[in-house]
């Protein structure tokens, strides 16, 4: 029985071996459930309801595992980075990251992709959505690592701090959600994609920078 706020008295302690790995399967349905719900109806438009039919459970079965739906977005904004940090990791290079966030489409959104709009949304009335961003945040940064250790060992961004170059990403890929979300009309895609590159290429080290300085003999022997 929920309280309330939407929320629900604390959650019974997971039972171990085979039934709980049956709740973890459970949980996670419900969290697919919920990612689902929140992108198709918003997250004000959500009701605890629309997840328990989506899922295919009962209202007991979600308020037994999550105590609201602020809850349900946490899990499902955080696991969903914790993937998402994993793939950006495996791009070609720091750069080719760049150049995909910025990328322009006419796709609709994908729903983890109007999920996690959803979430910057909601986090700005909601502090435990909030946090739930800040934690997934924490997830990708630690995936993109590598990248960003390559990007500055090989010169592809020099000078430049790597927090603000990440930071450049993130606001130009929700910019571009935000684009694709309103369906309105973009630049032409050709000047678009040269104004990245000009941009990524901005942020490395000129060509052959890494040269080293000829040596001057002019004053030798004197």
């Amino acid at each position: 029985m929920s309280t309330g706020d939407g929320s629900s008295p604390a959650a019974p302690p997971e039972p171990a071996g085979a039934a709980g790995d049956a709740r973890d399967e459970v949980r996670a349905r419900l969290v697919r459930a919920a990612a689902t719900v929140f992108a198709r109806e918003g997250y004000a438009g959500t009701k605890i309801m629309d997840i328990v039919r989506e899922a295919g459970v009962s209202t007991g079965t979600v308020y037994g595992r999550f105590r609201s739906k602020n809850e349900l977005l946490r899990e499902a904004v955080v696991g969903g980075s914790k993937k998402g940090g994993v793939l950006v990791g495996t791009a070609p290079s720091l750069g080719d990251l760049m150049r995909f966030g910025a990328r322009l489409s006419d796709r609709p959104l994908y729903d983890f992709e109007a999920l996690r709009l959803e979430a910057y949304v909601t986090a700005r009335r909601e502090p435990e959505v909030a946090g739930a961003l800040a934690d997934a945040y924490d997830s990708w940064r630690a995936g993109v690592e590598p990248l960003v250790a390559a990007a500055e060992a090989g010169g592809e961004i020099d000078g430049v701090d790597p927090e603000a170059v990440l930071f450049l990403y993130r606001t130009l890929y929700l910019g571009m959600l935000l684009h694709r979300a309103s369906g309105m009309d973009g630049p032409d895609p050709d000047a678009w994609e040269a104004l990245v590159d000009r941009i990524v290429a901005g942020l490395g080290r000129p060509p052959g920078a890494n040269a080293e300085p000829e040596p001057d003999h002019h004053d030798e022997g004197e």
